[in-house]
């Protein structure tokens, strides 16, 4: 079986040749910083993310590039690009970039960063440099002078190149940004002219391509007294990309274990995750279900999401690039049924509150004191032993057993979720903390994948 980037065509590819680097205009200010390269990196780039664009931009010409706002340097570039299209070879050549590009500590995405400097591919069927052209960027020797470069590749979905091709041709303009120039071998992926197969960026001195003046002499001879060693420049640009073993660590910060819920409780689940390089992902399980709502950029959090009347266990799961993934200890919470009218004074939940946290076991909560149950025995707070002397309750007609919980308006039945849905580790932390991790799904576990879907739904990033 073929991996991605080894697919073929069905009918021979068609020739090509990819378009010799443009140098920058004197509009181009120089934005040298650096920018997003981790800690751990070695290089020298001002940004190590590339963002391959398949979904269409429209250009504006204002001098300079900027992928942040689709600005370009040259005025060939300011147009509306159609969209790549959809199928499989999309997502075939966006691996096989990633594959050009293993060896070097980069982030490749297909989907728009929301910060940082980043470069941008553009991968359109629209061509704004003439037919046969694969794609032509700006040449920016030492990654010098621009921050945010802008590069385009001239391929769709229905072309009749293969995705190892298309992928050729993105990684080569992306190389260009950051000062490769072409070379004279086809198994490299620096060589202008299409010559089909799986090139990579060699790691040997290589004849620079005479046809065109060369523009980067002092960034080469740091690697090669004559030509181009393409690895050991991009070495030099990004580090290498070693693995990562350190895991995230993440732990949910609200609402606090052993927390009390007057029913129906609107919770905002919140979640503190780091990591050494960064986090990519944090998901939030309820009763072991994944609620499939991902959060991806901080804060790590899920607004009022609603809960009915039953007890629930919380875990969040962090995970890196790598990825390492590790899951928060749990954090269980009740929600309660408030008390009706007679019951008490005010008819409220003991703190006062429809919807807000009720004090703990022993806790007096927002009682003054006056209207007690009869027998006064009772601390006032749901689920305690029982102790009080209150009988007296049972007159309202109300009952706070499981008879009768149908018609307490709250809601939320018991729902057992389709399993097995617990996730790794689950259950396996210490059983004497008392959180009952290890209990049946609490009810409505599975109910609140769709509410919690949609307060992620903002902040949610396809991996």
């Amino acid at each position: 079986m073929q991996s991605p980037a080894a697919e073929a065509s069905p009918d021979p590819e068609p020739t090509g040749v990819r378009a010799a680097p443009l140098a920058p205009p004197a509009t181009q200010d120089i934005t040298r910083i650096k920018a997003n390269v981790p800690p751990s990196a070695a290089g020298q780039a001002q940004t190590n993310v590339f963002y391959l664009n398949y979904d269409g931009v429209t250009l504006k010409h204002t001098g300079k590039d900027d992928a942040k706002k689709d600005e370009t340097a040259f005025a060939e570039f300011e147009e509306t690009f159609k969209p790549y299209g959809e199928g499989s070879k999309r997502a075939a050549s966006l691996q096989a970039v990633k594959a050009d590009w293993a060896k070097y500590k980069v982030v490749i995405t297909d989907e728009r960063p929301q910060e940082g400097e980043y470069t941008m591919c553009v991968n359109s069927p629209t061509n704004v440099i003439g037919a046969g052209v694969l794609g032509v960027a700006m040449l920016d020797c030492e990654d010098a002078k621009v921050a945010s470069n802008i590069v385009l590749a001239f391929h769709s979905a229905k072309d009749k190149y293969s995705a190892s091709t298309q992928a050729t041709t993105m990684s080569q303009e992306i190389a260009h940004a950051y000062g490769l120039e072409h070379v004279n071998e086809p198994d490299d992926i620096m060589n202008p002219y299409n010559a089909g197969g799986d090139p990579s960026f060699r790691d040997e001195c290589l004849k620079l391509d005479t046809n065109v003046p060369v523009h980067c002499g002092d960034q080469h001879k740091m690697f090669c007294d004559k030509g181009q060693n393409s690895h050991a420049k991009l070495m030099w640009l990004f580090g290498s990309n070693e693995p990562d073993p350190e895991p995230p660590t993440v732990a949910i910060t609200s609402p606090q274990d052993g927390q009390e819920f007057s029913a129906p409780a609107q919770v905002t689940v919140t979640v503190e995750a780091s990591d050494n390089v960064g986090v990519a992902q944090v998901d939030l399980y309820v009763d072991g279900v994944n609620q499939d709502a991902p959060v991806t950029v901080p804060p790590y959090e899920w607004k009022d999401a609603t809960f009915p009347e039953g007890s629930y266990c919380l875990t969040a799961e962090a995970r890196d690039d790598e990825p390492n993934v590790v899951m928060s200890d749990p954090v269980c919470f009740t929600v309660v049924a408030q008390s009706e009218p007679g019951e008490g004074e005010t008819g409220e939940a003991p703190n006062g509150s429809t919807g807000g946290p009720m004090p703990g076991p022993g806790e007096t909560g927002g009682s003054t004191g006056e209207g007690d149950p009869q027998g006064g025995e009772s601390s006032g707070a749901p689920g305690t032993s029982g102790d009080s002397d209150g009988e007296g309750d049972s007159d309202s007609g109300d009952s706070t057993g499981d008879e009768g919980s149908t018609d307490s308006g709250t809601g939320g039945g018991p729902v057992t979720p389709p399993g097995p849905l617990y996730p790794p580790g689950w259950g396996q932390q210490d059983s004497d903390d008392g959180c009952g991790c290890a209990q049946q799904p609490g009810p409505g576990a599975a109910g609140l994948v769709m509410l919690l879907g949609m307060c992620a739904l903002g902040r949610r990033r396809r991996r």
